[in-house]
């Protein structure tokens, strides 16, 4: 039996014999994540993406002594310590309806898809607390102020202002209505800079301003909450054959800033 040639006939296929399990030859299922990050650049919207971190403007790290009228953070607690521009795209209902399954969606919540890297080619990272501003659209907010007479008549309000669509107080049930170039302008950082007589009263005695609301379009800001899979990565075949790991774009939960921040204190 050993001197005996290895059998070299084929049999061929019947309607009895077993397929084939395996293919010849694997075909390639990679994901291409330089085609989605493409994707997202001539499709996405323009972010501008700030980086957070602690604010370190502390006394001791054992009692965590943060001034909460840190001028450092405005007393927010978070320092924004960089800005670059990033393309995205916001999710779908469908991925909107999954997280309501899971139970974890809130009111002003949102899924953004960010590509793996900047336009430059550097690495993009997000983290609890950075901000995504949409600089390219407006939206409209509204909120209560007291008149402060700082320095220069100057008073901002939780956005830098992009126009204003009303403001107007009221003393003795009469509706005090100002206008822009009338009786304030909007400052090139966006705040109200309130024209000298015209700005709303003031009691000197009890240093209390009148109420007044102010309706405005600002830019959007979204705070980033986590990142729905801490690492995408998956392999690709390159140009000699070899499975390399990869990064995929990111799924990030935001919400909008202003439901879960505090404004921002006052220019004195």
């Amino acid at each position: 039996m050993a001197g005996m040639d290895k059998p070299g006939q084929i049999y061929p296929n019947v309607i009895t014999s077993t397929p084939q399990f395996m293919p010849p030859q694997i075909p390639d299922q990679s994901i291409r994540g330089a085609s989605f990050d493409q994707l997202l650049q001539q499709r996405g919207i323009r972010f501008t993406h700030r980086r957070a971190i602690p604010c370190f403007n502390v006394n001791d790290l054992d009692q965590n002594s943060h001034d909460p009228m840190c001028t450092v953070c405005d007393g927010s607690g978070i320092y924004y310590y960089r800005e670059k521009e990033i393309y995205g795209v916001f999710s779908s209902n469908s991925l909107q309806k999954m997280f309501e399954h899971h139970g974890v969606w809130d009111v002003g919540s949102a899924v953004v898809t960010l590509p793996v890297e900047y336009p430059d080619g550097e690495q993009a990272d997000f983290c609890m607390f950075d901000q995504l501003v949409i600089p390219d659209f407006t939206v409209r907010m509204w909120e209560l102020k007291e008149f402060v007479p700082t320095t220069g008549l100057l008073q901002q309000v939780r956005y830098p202002i992009h126009n204003i669509d009303f403001i107007a107080s009221a003393a003795n049930n009469i509706v005090k209505e100002y206008k822009v170039g009338v009786d304030f302008n909007i400052t090139s950082d966006g705040k109200i800079q309130w024209i000298s007589g015209k700005q709303p009263a003031y009691d000197n005695v009890n240093e209390r301003g009148d109420v007044y609301t102010v309706s405005y379009f600002a830019n959007p800001v979204f705070t980033v909450l986590q990142h729905l899979h801490e690492l995408r990565i998956t392999q690709e075949m390159d140009a000699s054959g070899s499975k390399i790991a990869k990064r995929l774009p990111q799924n990030i939960l935001v919400r909008r800033d202003f439901l879960r921040n505090s404004p921002e204190t006052e220019d004195k």
